[in-house]
């Protein structure tokens, strides 16, 4: 089920357990958490290997995001922020301290 893309949610659905009892029993056996992790490593390398020989046929929408995830800093898209002005600043003198100052 892992290696099929299920999140430990729906596992356990189709388990009939809850969650909160996968969780422990990957706790407890350490073989059960073993296996769901080489399960998800599984299914990320078939989709891997399937996104790549798309890319190395010339899909350009497998090209575009494998470069784009794979190689972000000439790849990946650029976020500029944008120029915000600088509201004007009010400056407000109270006439007894123009009056301090020139004494």
């Amino acid at each position: 089920m892992a290696s099929r893309g299920l999140t430990v949610a729906q596992i356990a659905d189709c388990l009939g357990v809850s969650e909160s009892t996968l969780y422990n029993k990957q706790e407890e056996y350490l073989e059960f958490m073993e296996s769901i992790k080489r399960g998800r490593s599984k299914g990320m390398d078939e989709i891997t290997n399937a996104l790549f020989e798309k890319a190395k046929a010339g899909d350009n929408t497998s090209m575009i995001f494998y470069l784009k995830t794979r190689d972000r800093e000439n790849w990946g898209e650029q976020y500029i922020e944008p120029v915000k002005e600088i509201p004007p600043i009010n400056i407000t003198v109270h006439p007894d301290a123009i009056n301090k100052a020139s004494e």
